[in-house]
C-alpha cells in the first residue's frame, strides 16, 4: 500500500511539473504531462513502476476525459453544425486514415497495424488546437468556428472507432456475427440512454426538493458516468463510449453548466493522470528503434492534413488566401483520442508499441503546429507563387459554386425545411431497417429447428414483405431528398436548368460515394481478411471518382448544352 501511495503522490507532483514545463515553453498542458510521465516511468527513472496502478489510473482518466467531452456535447448541437461541417469532418477523417494506412503498409507492416495507425493519425487534438489558438490570439479568425465544428465531428467519430475496435477482438470470428454483436450492444446502450434521459429529470427534481446540497448532483453525475461506463464494458464495448453518452446526457439538462463547473476539478485531476499514465508507458528505446516509421508518419500527417483540411476547406468552404493553409497547420496536432485508440490496439497483440509511437507523434505534431502556425502567411505566399493560374481559376470557380450550394442548404425556407425533415425520416427508417434485419435473422435462427417447413416459409414470406415495405419507404425518402437538393441547386446554377442540376448532383454524389468507399476500404481489408492485392481496389475507386469529379467540373463550367426545362422555372419560382 505504501508503494502505491508514493507512486500516486509522484504522479500528482508530476502534474504540477508538467503544467509548469508546458507553460514555460508556451505549449498545451498535454505536452508537459506526457513528457514528465515518460521521464518518471518504468522505462526511464523508474520512480513509478506499478503497472497495474498506472493502468487503472489511465482507465479512470480516459473515462472521465470522455465524460467531460460528452458534457460539452449536447446531441442537438450535431444538427446545428450544418452539412458542410459534417462533410468536411468526414472527408478529413477518411483521407488522413487512408494516407496513414498506405504509408504504414509501405513500411512493411500488416493490415491490422496499418489500420490502427491510420485511425490514430486521423484525429486532431481539440485540447491543443484550442489552447494554441488562444495563446497566440488567433481564436477570433473566421476559420476557427468551422474548425471547432470539424473537431466535434471527429470526437464523435473517435467514439465510433473505439466502439468498433472494442467489439472486434478477433476478425476471424466472421463479419456478420461481429456486426450483429456491436449493433445490438450499441442499440441497448442507446436505449438505456433514452430511458435515462426521461428518468434523470425526475431524479434531479426529487433531490432538489429534499436537499439543497449541490454536491449531491455532482455525485449523481459522476455515478451516472461510472454506471454507463460499466454497462458499455458489460456489453462488450469500450467504457469510453458509455462515459461519452453519460456526459452528453448531463449536457442535455437545463443546468448542465453548473454540473460541469462542479465536475471540472475531478475531471482535471484524472485527465491529467491519464496523460501522465500514458507518458509512463513511453519507452525511449522503442522511439529510437521506430524513428524511420515515426519520421514517415510525421510527413504523412503534414501532407494528408494539407489535402484533407486545406484543399477540402478551399473546395467546400471557399476559404481564400492563407485560410486553407492556416486551417491545415492548426489541425496538424494528433490528439488525445489517438492515445485511446493506441491503447485499444494493445489488446490485439500487434507486435508494435503503438502507445509510444503515438506519444512521440503527439509531441512532434504539437511542436510543428505551434511553430508553423506563425508562418502560415509566408508559406502561403511561397506556395501560391508556384501554383498554376489556370488550375487556381478552375478550382476557385468550383469552390465558389459549392460554397453557394451549401449556403443555400443553410437558409431557412420551404425546401431546406423539407430537406431536413426528409433526411431525419430517412435516417430513422434506415435504423429501423437495420434492426429489423438483425431481429428477423436472430428469430429465424431460433425457430428454424422447432417449426415445420410450412411455417418457416410463411415467416420468410412475411419477413420479405416487411423488409420490402421498409426499403420502399427509404427509397421514396431518398428520391425526395435527391429532388429537393436538385431544386436547391437551381438557385445556385446560372442556367436555372433542373436537368443540368440533376446531372451535377448525380456526379457529385457518385464521386463522393466512390471516394468514401476508397478511403474507408482499410476497414473492409481488416474485417474480411482480404488478400494484399485487394489494396489496389481503392486506387481504382479513386480514379473513377475523379472521372465523375471531372464531369462535375465540366457541367459547372457550362461546357455541355442543355434543353431548357419548364420544371426548372417552376421550381425556381417557389423560392
Amino acid at each position: 500500500m505504501a508503494t502505491e501511495l508514493v507512486s500516486l503522490g509522484i504522479l500528482f507532483l508530476c502534474a504540477i511539473v508538467g503544467g509548469i514545463i508546458a507553460t514555460r515553453f508556451r505549449q498545451p498542458a498535454v505536452f508537459g504531462l506526457l513528457l514528465v510521465g515518460a521521464i518518471v516511468g518504468p522505462h526511464s527513472l523508474k520512480l513509478v513502476e506499478n503497472v497495474d496502478m498506472i493502468t487503472a489510473m489511465a482507465e479512470i482518466g480516459a473515462i472521465l476525459m470522455l465524460f467531460t467531452i460528452g458534457m460539452e456535447f449536447d446531441i442537438s448541437k450535431l444538427l446545428k453544425l450544418g452539412a458542410r461541417s459534417i462533410l468536411i469532418g468526414l472527408l478529413k477523417f477518411a483521407i488522413v486514415l487512408f494516407f496513414g494506412y498506405q504509408a504504414t503498409l509501405l513500411m512493411g507492416f500488416s493490415v491490422k497495424v496499418a489500420l490502427f495507425v491510420g485511425v490514430i493519425l486521423s484525429f486532431s487534438s481539440t485540447v491543443v488546437v484550442v489552447k494554441v489558438l488562444e495563446q497566440k490570439a488567433l481564436f477570433s479568425r473566421k476559420e476557427v468556428p468551422l474548425l471547432i465544428a470539424v473537431l466535434i465531428i471527429e470526437d464523435i467519430l473517435a467514439v465510433f472507432a473505439l466502439t468498433f475496435f472494442s467489439g472486434v477482438k478477433d476478425s476471424s470470428a466472421g463479419v456478420l456475427p461481429i456486426f450483429e454483436k456491436i449493433t445490438f450492444s450499441v442499440a441497448i446502450l442507446i436505449f438505456a440512454y433514452i430511458i435515462m434521459m426521461k428518468v434523470l429529470k425526475y431524479i434531479i427534481n426529487i433531490i432538489r426538493k429534499n436537499s439543497s446540497d449541490e454536491s449531491l448532483l455532482t455525485f449523481l453525475s459522476l455515478g451516472l458516468g461510472a454506471l454507463f461506463s460499466w454497462f458499455a464494458s458489460y456489453l462488450g464495448l469500450t467504457p469510453s463510449a458509455g462515459a461519452f453518452l453519460a456526459g452528453s446526457l448531463i449536457a442535455s439538462l437545463p443546468n448542465a453548466r453548473e454540473y460541469g463547473k462542479a465536475i471540472r476539478p475531478w475531471a482535471l485531476i484524472f485527465t491529467s493522470i491519464f496523460f501522465i499514465s500514458m507518458g509512463t508507458l513511453v519507452d525511449f528505446t522503442t522511439v529510437r528503434s521506430y524513428l524511420p516509421l515515426i519520421g514517415v508518419l510525421l510527413l504523412t500527417v503534414v501532407i494528408s492534413r494539407f489535402i484533407a483540411v486545406g484543399f477540402v476547406t478551399m473546395l467546400l468552404a471557399n476559404f481564400r488566401d492563407d485560410q486553407p493553409l492556416f486551417s491545415s497547420i492548426a489541425m496538424i496536432s494528433v490528439g488525445e483520442f489517438s492515445l485511446l485508440v493506441a491503447k485499444e490496439g494493445q489488446k490485439f497483440g500487434l507486435g508494435i508499441d503503438l502507445v509510444t509511437i503515438t506519444a512521440a507523434i503527439i509531441f512532434a505534431t504539437a511542436i510543428i503546429m505551434s511553430i508553423g502556425i506563425n508562418y502560415s502567411e509566408k508559406i502561403h505566399s511561397s506556395l501560391n507563387s508556384r501554383a498554376s493560374s489556370e488550375a487556381k481559376i478552375r478550382l476557385e470557380k468550383l469552390s465558389g459554386y459549392m460554397r453557394r450550394f451549401f449556403d443555400q442548404t443553410e437558409i431557412e425556407n420551404f425546401f431546406t425545411n423539407k430537406l431536413k425533415s426528409e433526411s431525419k425520416l430517412a435516417l430513422m427508417l434506415g435504423i429501423v431497417l437495420l434492426f429489423a434485419l438483425l431481429v428477423l435473422r436472430q428469430f429465424s435462427l431460433l425457430i428454424k429447428s422447432s417449426l415445420s417447413p410450412l411455417f418457416l416459409y410463411v415467416f420468410y414470406g412475411l419477413s420479405l414483405i416487411i423488409l420490402g415495405y421498409l426499403i420502399n419507404l427509404i427509397y421514396k425518402r431518398l428520391k425526395e431528398i435527391h429532388h429537393v437538393l436538385a431544386v436547391i441547386l437551381t438557385n445556385v446554377d446560372s442556367s436555372k436548368n433542373l436537368a443540368k442540376c440533376y446531372r451535377i448532383l448525380n456526379n457529385l454524389l457518385i464521386a463522393l460515394v466512390l471516394f468514401f468507399s476508397a478511403m474507408l476500404f482499410p476497414f473492409a481489408m481488416f474485417a474480411f481478411n482480404l488478400n494484399e492485392w485487394m489494396n489496389l481496389v481503392p486506387f481504382v475507386l479513386v480514379g473513377i471518382s475523379f472521372y465523375y469529379l471531372k464531369r462535375l467540373l465540366m457541367y459547372v463550367e457550362g461546357h455541355s448544352s442543355f434543353v431548357p426545362s419548364y420544371k426548372a422555372s417552376i421550381a425556381t419560382a417557389k423560392f
